[in-house]
């Protein structure tokens, strides 16, 4: 015969268990999870297999900036569910312009620090300029001869943001900060 102790031990226990999960699915779900990437588009910042930590709260009280790796729903119909990362070019109202392998907000070149020009953008693209509409931001992934971005899809609604990717966090010895630090000024827009 059981006890009652043993009994209410027993439930005790399951409802730490259960008060655990849900807490887990409440933070997984609205304040930091964990993604594994698949794809190449942003090497060779982030790799096929890296799994990256993801803060979910970083634009409820401020805007995206320029540089910040994104993780966002893709704004196409044949894409539902899916989620893409990429990294932020140019914010709302900038005007951009893409020349060749040179990206310039507002008529000053965009000092990309991050890609790897000889190896990641072979290709000479088609001039492409615009003006960011409110409300939206232009998205490029770091491999830019691979990556299926805002020269594609166009805009992103912000309202499309997941999150921001903060740290790399696998495999353990390609652990990083994903933050860009830019000279002068802190947005990568040269004089």
């Amino acid at each position: 015969m059981i006890n009652k102790s043993k009994i209410k031990v027993f439930i005790d226990c399951l409802k730490v268990i259960f008060i655990t999960l849900v807490i887990t699915i409440l933070i997984d779900k609205y304040v930091i999870s964990i993604t594994l990437v698949k794809g190449c588009s942003m090497l060779n910042t982030i790799n096929d297999d890296d799994r990256l930590l993801i803060n979910k709260l970083s634009y409820i009280y401020k805007k995206p900036s320029r540089g910040d790796v994104i993780v966002f729903k893709p704004p196409l119909k044949n894409r539902e569910g899916e989620l893409f990362i990429k990294r932020v070019i140019a914010l709302e109202g900038e005007k951009f312009k893409i020349i060749g392998n040179h990206v310039y907000i507002n008529g000053e070149l965009l000092m990309e620090r991050y890609i790897d020009d000889e190896k990641y953008i072979k290709r000479d693209y088609n001039i492409l300029q615009g003006i960011v509409p409110k409300g939206y931001v232009f998205v490029l992934g770091d491999n830019r001869n691979n990556s299926n971005d805002s020269r594609t899809f166009g805009f992103v609604p912000i309202e499309n943001i997941v999150g921001k990717a903060v740290t790399k966090i696998w495999p353990i010895k390609g652990a990083t900060t994903l933050a860009v630090e830019y000279p002068k000024g802190g947005d990568g827009i040269t004089d």
